[in-house]
């Protein structure tokens, strides 16, 4: 039989999801038919129900559903899944993304979860695709990187599979977003510029980060993956430019991000990427990077080719605490040296931190604010502390009695995942909504995007 895969993922920010993107590009090349429905609930604008989202999807006529999914919406999507079977749906659900991955046996226990994705996904869906009958599980062989209802879960390494050439699949669809909905992609709120009325396409050149930050669900990704050499791919930079050129030229953005978690890796193939891209694309980008592996010399190749903003993960302000909780071993006076040489450059400057970390401390909070005081960022962004599962930090928390219990059906980003007598929840809440207001005020940051309008539009047909 034909099936028909209808993806869908829960949105609470600006963005696309690569995954399904690169997914649907596959799937569409080998002859599937493939659909998109996103549970939108974005502050400040008008939120999905699950109920509406499951009727949409039941409404595409899918033989197939796939979830991507993360720990953050999994309660969200796990409603979805249950009104989804309660209202007729009778084909197969499969879950992947990054919480299918790290805790399969908590995905599976759901009882309208078929099967759950436990590496990449393009063979394994495009399997099941061509094997799935319209009728049961009994019906499908074994397939590398899936795992069925009641299978053991307990070898999940000799199951994963993930791609190892990526110039051999094809670059994300954005037609699938496109299509999705009724407005154009210019119109969406889909890049996170657009907040800042900016039309922006978020872009990627390689999967994968080689660094093993405890608060990070990339750190036990690197470990299942067989480490850096298997998990850490890259597009040549002539099939990045290629890549990005075919998008732009179809969708026409004002700017790109790219959204790689160290873009400024490689500095050679930096090099190589940015004398192409600034010769065959030409749009102004916002990238992703550490600020430790950025140089005077690296940061002014990004700025010819069209680089305005950086974000960079400071995450907390003490250096002692970030080397021994965090494994980032960087020093401040390196942090603050890395920022003065993007402002050199011209390229604008945001900060990732963030509060209530297990053992942090209120003078460790302090120097939070010293350190980006010290910087003077263009903007900001707190984040609170949230437990991610197969991560050392989390596995801290949940060692020292340190995390609070939280309702099933709820994952509130803006709620702590801890309250220690020396860091109280209410303590961290109060200091993150401190912070934002010193260092993003809604004026500070509509003033960023007013700076990036001005290069923006003029290149913008």
């Amino acid at each position: 039989m034909s099936n028909k895969i209808v993806f869908a993922f829960h949105a609470t920010d600006y963005e696309y999801n690569m995954g399904i993107g690169f997914l649907s590009a596959f799937l569409r090349q080998n002859g599937v038919e493939t659909d998109l429905v996103i549970y939108r609930k974005i502050p400040g604008k008008p939120s999905d129900s699950p109920e509406a989202v499951a009727s949409s999807i039941l409404s595409k006529n899918p033989t197939i559903v796939a979830f991507s999914v993360m720990t953050f919406s999994w309660p969200q999507i796990d409603k979805v899944i249950t009104l989804l079977r309660d209202i007729g749906f009778t084909g197969l659900v499969v879950v992947g993304g990054h919480h299918a991955v790290v805790s399969p046996e908590n995905v599976l226990l759901h009882p309208g979860v078929d099967a759950v994705c436990v590496g990449e996904g393009e063979l394994p869906l495009l399997e099941l695709a061509r094997n799935y009958d319209g009728t049961n599980l009994s019906s499908l062989p074994p397939v590398l990187g899936m795992v069925y209802k009641g299978e053991d879960t307990a070898d999940l390494i000799n199951k994963r599979w993930l791609v190892e050439r990526l110039e051999d699949y094809p670059y994300i669809d954005y037609g699938l977003f496109e299509a999705e909905g009724t407005e154009s992609l210019s119109d969406k709120s889909m890049g996170s510029l657009s907040v800042g009325g900016i039309y922006s396409l978020q872009l990627i050149t390689g999967r994968g980060c080689p660094y093993k930050c405890t608060y990070c669900g990339n750190s036990a990704l690197l470990d299942y993956y067989g480490g850096v050499k298997k998990f850490l791919r890259k597009y040549s930079a002539e099939s990045a430019v290629k890549n990005i050129k075919n998008i732009t030229q179809r969708f026409k953005p004002q700017f790109i991000e790219f959204v790689d978690e160290t873009f400024t890796l490689d500095k050679r193939w930096v090099e190589e990427f940015c004398s192409i891209f600034k010769e065959e694309v030409r749009l102004p980008f916002t990238l992703m990077s550490r600020i430790d592996i950025m140089d005077d010399h690296i940061v002014s190749v990004l700025a010819d080719a069209g680089a305005k903003l950086v974000f960079f993960g400071l995450e907390s302000g003490d250096e002692e605490y970030r080397s021994k909780y965090l494994n980032r071993k960087m020093s401040n006076k390196t942090i603050i040296e890395g920022a003065k040489i993007l402002k050199k450059h011209g390229v604008k400057v945001v900060t990732f931190n963030i509060f209530g970390m297990p053992f942090e401390t209120k003078e460790n909070l302090k120097k939070t604010f010293d350190l980006n005081s010290a910087i003077e960022p263009d903007a900001a962004i707190p984040f609170i502390y949230q437990i991610i599962p197969a991560t050392e930090l989390a596995r801290i928390a949940y060692d020292n009695n340190m995390v609070r219990v939280r309702p099933d059906d709820r994952w509130d980003l803006c709620s702590p995942s801890l309250d220690t007598a020396e860091l109280p929840a209410s303590f961290v809440v109060e200091q993150t909504d401190r912070f934002r207001a010193r260092f993003s005020n809604p004026e500070k940051v509509q003033a960023l995007y007013d700076k990036l309008r001005i290069i923006a539009n003029p290149l913008h047909d």
